[in-house]
This record gives C-alpha cells, sequence and structure tokens, in this order.
C-alpha cells in the first residue's frame, strides 16, 4: 500500500479497482515516496522545468512563476533520484490580465514583490544534461529569451517526444496523462505541481516495458530533419494542413520535421502535392528542436 494512503481509503480503493466498471485514481504523492529503480549503466541529469507567463509571446509578456526538478537517469533512461523542487514567483510590474488569473491561479498579491532568482536558473540548467517540458516548443522560447546563455541546451519534450497515442493513449494533455497512464491526479494548475506530475509520469512504466523517460529520450536523441515548404501557394495550404506541416508565424512557412529515411519521400510528395520543388532541408536534434 501507499505510504501516503491510510487503510481504510486504500482498502476502498482496492475493491472499487477489482470491479471492472471503475478506475481508481490517487491523489499525486510526495515525489520521494515514487518508487524508483536501481541505477544501471551512465548517470546523467535532466531538470525538468514549467513557467507561468503573462503572454503567450516571450517578446512581449514575463515569466511570473518558474519551477524546476532536476532528476538523475540511468543508462537506459529511467529516472533513478530526485531532487528537490524549486519554485519562484516573480512580479511583472503591472496587474496581471483577467484570464491569467483565472488560468494560473496566480494573483497579484501573490507576486507582488517577488523575484525570480536568475542565477539560481541558469546554474540549474546549464549543468544539466538535458532540459525537459511537457510543451518544450513554449517553454524554450521563454527560457532562451530571457537567458541567452542558456540556447542551444538539448531539450526533450514529454508532449511530442513520446508518441503517446502510438501506444495506445488518447489524451496528451499533462493532466489527462497522468491520470491514464500513472493513475494519478493533480488539482492544482500552478508551475511546480505540474513539474511534480511530470516527473511522476515520467517514471511511469508504458506498455512498451520502457517508462515514459525511457521512452522519450530514447526518440528525442534520434536525429530528423525539418523540412521547411518554402514558396508553397496558398491554395495547398490544407493538404498540408493534413500532411502534418504546421504554419510557423515568424518565417511565414509551413514545416515538417520526418525521420531522415523519410526526407526523400517527403520531397517528393511536396514536388508532385504542394508545388514546392526546392523545400529548405535541415539536419535537427536535440539541441535543435523544439524551437520557433
Amino acid at each position: 500500500m501507499p505510504q501516503w494512503l491510510s487503510p481504510d481509503t486504500e482498502s476502498a480503493a482496492a475493491l472499487l479497482e477489482a470491479h471492472p466498471d471503475y478506475r481508481v485514481l490517487r491523489s499525486l504523492p510526495p515525489l520521494d515516496l515514487l518508487p524508483l529503480p536501481a541505477p544501471e549503466g551512465r548517470l546523467r541529469t535532466a531538470a525538468i522545468i514549467d513557467t507561468e507567463t503573462t503572454s503567450l509571446d516571450p517578446a512581449t509578456g514575463t515569466i511570473i512563476e518558474l519551477a524546476i526538478c532536476r532528476v538523475t537517469f540511468d543508462g537506459r533512461g529511467r529516472i533513478v533520484a530526485i531532487g528537490p523542487l524549486n519554485d519562484w514567483l516573480e512580479d511583472p510590474g503591472h496587474p496581471l490580465p483577467p484570464e491569467i488569473v483565472k488560468l494560473t491561479g496566480l494573483s497579484d498579491h501573490d507576486l507582488a514583490g517577488q523575484r525570480i532568482d536568475d542565477a539560481r536558473i541558469i546554474e540549474l540548467l546549464s549543468s544539466a544534461d538535458l532540459i525537459v517540458a511537457h510543451n518544450a516548443r513554449f517553454d524554450a522560447a521563454w527560457i532562451e529569451q530571457r537567458y541567452s546563455s542558456l540556447a542551444g541546451q538539448a531539450w526533450c519534450c514529454s508532449l511530442t517526444d513520446v508518441d503517446w497515442r502510438g501506444l495506445g493513449y488518447e489524451g496528451r494533455q499533462l493532466g489527462a496523462l497522468l491520470g491514464e497512464v500513472a493513475g494519478f491526479f493533480n488539482g492544482r494548475h500552478r508551475a511546480d505541481a505540474d513539474v511534480a506530475a511530470l516527473v511522476a509520469l515520467l517514471t511511469a512504466m508504458l506498455p512498451s516495458g520502457r517508462t515514459a523517460c525511457s521512452e522519450m529520450i530514447l526518440s528525442a536523441q534520434r536525429p530528423t530533419v525539418r523540412i521547411i515548404a518554402d514558396h508553397a501557394p496558398f491554395e495547398v495550404k490544407d493538404r498540408l494542413k493534413v500532411r502534418g506541416y504546421k504554419w510557423d508565424q515568424k518565417i511565414r512557412r509551413w514545416w515538417k520535421e520526418v525521420t531522415s529515411n523519410a526526407a526523400e519521400d517527403e520531397r517528393l510528395w511536396l514536388a508532385e502535392h504542394a508545388g514546392c520543388r526546392n523545400p529548405t532541408v535541415r539536419d535537427i536534434t536535440w539541441y535543435q528542436r523544439h524551437r520557433g
């Protein structure tokens, strides 16, 4: 029985779990109570992070909360040790928009006079082998905009670097995956709570026989190719969407990331179906991936 549950509540939960019409979710436990395997092989460090911000654009917004938990992972990509969870708040110098208050649960009073410890952030992230977030494309933009010295760090994304649907899971939101994969629920949306949820999710075992962290690292470390559909005509946008291309507002181009083996087939498809005969092709590793 998990140490954070009482015998009576766990007995009731076990009774429900034995019935095929019920599924039981348990409250997210303290991170030091998560079961971890004995380490095998080389040990490395990942910094698991989450940011809360005043907007979606780092050029105009501000980070108002930043949480970091460093973990140790072994040669099989499994988390084998969990460090302390650090959390900082920062006063943006202006009232929060109502939608941000609703989304984050933070208030102007919470943030008044608060300041993120930038030196400590740089120390924790620059010394990690990997930085991990559940939507790394979002978090990496904010981190690299504020801390230019951290540009070029290796990033993993637990949202996209795990083939959740291929593994049989319908949702990809952190809360949904936490319940479906790890059997926990987490009622808070603050950055520290989301980091704790992500740590728990990454320790969970998947149907592949690997942990979520192992699957993520295995996928993320493989080089890919980013294909940018230069000069594709406007009228083929729906075909590109169906094909899995995404729109990059900054460069105003459609792009897609594929394995090296699939790159030539993608070139041929673009030439035949999207009027794009000279796409830009870039090799991508986890040192460039998840950037805008």
